[in-house]
């Protein structure tokens, strides 16, 4: 357990990162009783962080499995701010959502600018674990994996962009574009945050020769 997090803090992030853990896995990473996992899930449920249903691991008795509620999800990074979906918005309305897609275009290239440098000279594994630092330290709590000789997972735990995709998709899909730009790769994402996903996946392969 990190002794850097309380227990309420940890759980927040253990949910954050897994989706949904029931009350025998929260024991396990915890090192706790079932009488104490059940109290603190208690008290998160009270203040609005957690929600949970039934369900059944194995025969026997229902299982608590639980995930975040909106309200959890909003302790993680966010930088988009009710101001930034105003404007956005405003933007919008006075001059259509062409100028919103050139305004997120626009942000699409300053990433990439700011971060080729760090990419060239690079394999492709060796590419997306920088692109997966910089979208940690971004506030997107990103990890990385090798699956196969051809394919890499990039994952996203937190969406700090999470109200303004959910109502501007594009801004998704210009990232999405950034990535591929970046990595110089074909990416696909299978899971996305602003679609009901509990993370967004990205598949990465080489580019077809």
């Amino acid at each position: 357990m990190n002794r850097r997090l309380s227990t309420r803090d940890y759980i927040l992030l253990l949910l954050k990162t897994s989706g949904q853990m029931s009350t025998k896995d929260l024991q396990n990473k915890l090192g706790l009783t079932k009488v104490a996992v059940s109290r603190q899930m208690v008290h998160l449920e009270k203040d609005g962080y957690v929600q949970y249903k039934l369900g059944r691991h194995q025969p026997g008795r229902p299982m608590h499995y639980y995930s975040l509620t909106q309200l959890g999800n909003e302790q993680f990074p966010s930088d988009y701010g009710q101001l930034a979906m105003d404007l956005l918005d405003h933007m919008v309305l006075e001059e259509g959502e062409d100028r919103l897609f050139d305004f997120f275009k626009r942000q699409q290239e300053r990433f990439i600018e700011k971060n080729a440098a760090s990419m060239e000279g690079k394999q492709l594994r060796d590419k997306v674990a920088e692109l997966a630092s910089i979208q940690d330290a971004n506030g997107f709590m990103t990890e990385w994996e090798q699956q196969s000789d051809e394919v890499l997972v990039m994952k996203q735990h937190n969406c700090p962009y999470f109200k303004i995709a959910n109502r501007y998709e594009m801004i998704c899909e210009r990232e999405l574009s950034g990535y591929r730009t970046l990595l110089s790769a074909s990416v696909e994402r299978t899971e996305c945050v602003a679609k009901g996903a509990a993370r967004c996946v990205y598949f990465i392969r080489p580019t077809e020769k």
